[in-house]
C-alpha cells in the first residue's frame, strides 16, 4: 500500500513539474481578431511624412456572382491609410484605429510611389521591413508612376482586388520577378544596384465596361537605393536581354512598309570583362532564339533561306540597339542594375577589392561596351507562307 502511494505521489510531482514547462496559449490570437494584409503601398507626403496604405480582404463580401444568388455588390476588400514620421509610426497609428490586429505575413505585393523612391529612397523601407520578423521577403515589390496608393486602389475587374492583379502581372512574362529579398541583396552589394518593375494605372473607357488596369511600363533603375531613371520601351527590352532573370517577351520590328511580330523565347548571355589602358571594357554576347507570330508581308516565304536570314539580321540589329539604349541609360544614371561590377570582380578579384570597389561610382560611367547578338529563327509557326496569299492564288 505504501509503495503504490509513493508511486502515485512521484507521478503527481513529475506531472506538476512538466506542466510548469508548458507555455500554453498565453499569446494566442483568434483568426477573427486578425486583419490579413495582402498588399500595401508606401508614399511620401508634401511635408515629408510617410503614408502607408494596406489592402485587407473582407471574406464576408466574397460571395458568388450577383446573378447567382447570395452575392454581394460591396467591394470584397477595404483600404486603410495612415501617416507618420516613420513607416512604423504610420503602421502603429493605423493599428490604433482598427479593431483587428494587422498581420503582414501574407502580404503578396508592396508598391512604392516613384516620388518616395526618387527622394528618400528604399533604405528606410528596407530598414522597417527587416526589423519586423513577420514580413515575408518573398513578396513582390514594384515602383509606381505616381502615388502608389492610387495603383493599390485601382478598380480592377478580372481579380477580386488590386493586390492579386498586381501580383499576377509581376510574375507574368510582362515583367521580371523582383522580390523584397532581391532588392535587399542588390542594395547592400557593391557593384550592383536594384532594379524594380515600373507600374502605371491605365483606365479603359469602353462604354459600359469602364475599369482600370495595371501595366508594367518598364523598369525603375536605382543607385544606392534611390530611383535615378526609368527604362521604357526599347530600353526595357534591352534590360530584359541583359538580366539574369530573362523572361520571354514579344515585340514588333519594322521591315520597310511591313511589320513582323516576333516572340523572343530564349536568351543566353555571356559577359567578358577586360582592362585595356586602364579602362574597364565589357564584351557582351547574346544568343537568342525567336519565333514568328505574325508577318504583314503576304509575299514572304520562309522556305527561302535568304528571307529567313534577312529577318534574323533585322532582329539582331534591333536587339543590339535595345541593349545599347539600356546601357546608355544605366551609365547616365550611374545605376548598375545588371551587376557589371560583379563581372569585373570575378575577372580581377584583387584589383577590384583594392581599387575599383571603392571607386565603382566613378568607374562605371566610363566603362566601354561592345555588343554582339546572334539570333536564330527556330520556329515560324504552322505555315511557311501567308495563307491569305495562297487563297488568292487558288481563287484567282
Amino acid at each position: 500500500m505504501n509503495s503504490s502511494w509513493r508511486k502515485g505521489l512521484c507521478l503527481t510531482i513529475v506531472l506538476a513539474c512538466i506542466s510548469m514547462l508548458l507555455t500554453g496559449c498565453w499569446d494566442r490570437r483568434e483568426i477573427n481578431d486578425v486583419a490579413f494584409v495582402v498588399g500595401s503601398s508606401l508614399d511620401i507626403t508634401e511635408n515629408g511624412d510617410f503614408e502607408v496604405g494596406v489592402l485587407i480582404p473582407l471574406p464576408g463580401n466574397m460571395g458568388g456572382a450577383v446573378g447567382g444568388g447570395g452575392g454581394s455588390q460591396q467591394k470584397p476588400f477595404i483600404i486603410k491609410t495612415s501617416r507618420g514620421k516613420t513607416i512604423k509610426e504610420a503602421i502603429d497609428l493605423l493599428q490604433k484605429s482598427l479593431p483587428r490586429w494587422l498581420f503582414f505575413g501574407h502580404r503578396r505585393v508592396l508598391v512604392i510611389g516613384d516620388r518616395l523612391a526618387q527622394t528618400v529612397g528604399l533604405s528606410p523601407i528596407i530598414d522597417a521591413i527587416t526589423r519586423m520578423p513577420e514580413n515575408r521577403l518573398t513578396a513582390f515589390v514594384a515602383i509606381s508612376k505616381g502615388p502608389a496608393l492610387e495603383v493599390m486602389n485601382a478598380d480592377v475587374r478580372l481579380e477580386r482586388f488590386s493586390a492579386e492583379s498586381i501580383r499576377e502581372v509581376l510574375q507574368s512574362d510582362s515583367s521580371i520577378r523582383v522580390s523584397l529579398k532581391d532588392v535587399i541583396s542588390s542594395i547592400v552589394a557593391v557593384g550592383e544596384d536594384a532594379m524594380l518593375p515600373y507600374l502605371q494605372k491605365r483606365k479603359t473607357s469602353l462604354k459600359g465596361h469602364e475599369a482600370e488596369d495595371i501595366d508594367v511600363i518598364g523598369f525603375a533603375l536605382t543607385h544606392n537605393g534611390i530611383m535615378k531613371a526609368a527604362a521604357k520601351d526599347d530600353a526595357s527590352n534591352g534590360v530584359r536581354l541583359l538580366s539574369n532573370q530573362f523572361r520571354p517577351y514579344r515585340e514588333t520590328v519594322v521591315d520597310g512598309s511591313h511589320a513582323v511580330t516576333i516572340a523572343v523565347n530564349t536568351c543566353k548571355l555571356k559577359v567578358k570583362s577586360v582592362m585595356i589602358d586602364g579602362i574597364a571594357r565589357f564584351d557582351i554576347r547574346t544568343d537568342i532564339q525567336f519565333s514568328i507570330n505574325e508577318d504583314s508581308d503576304l509575299n514572304r516565304n520562309y522556305n527561302d533561306i535568304g528571307q529567313r536570314t534577312h529577318i534574323e539580321k533585322l532582329f539582331e540589329q534591333k536587339a543590339e540597339n535595345d541593349i545599347k539604349k539600356a546601357i546608355a541609360i544605366m551609365q547616365k544614371s550611374n545605376a548598375d542594375v545588371i551587376g557589371f561590377g560583379r563581372y569585373l570582380n570575378r575577372a580581377y578579384p584583387g584589383k577590384w577589392e583594392n581599387e575599383w570597389k571603392s571607386q565603382w561610382e566613378t568607374v562605371f560611367p566610363k566603362c566601354e561596351f561592345t555588343v554582339k547578338v546572334d539570333a536564330d529563327l527556330f520556329r515560324i509557326g504552322m505555315n511557311r507562307e501567308n495563307l491569305a496569299k495562297k487563297d488568292k492564288k487558288e481563287n484567282g
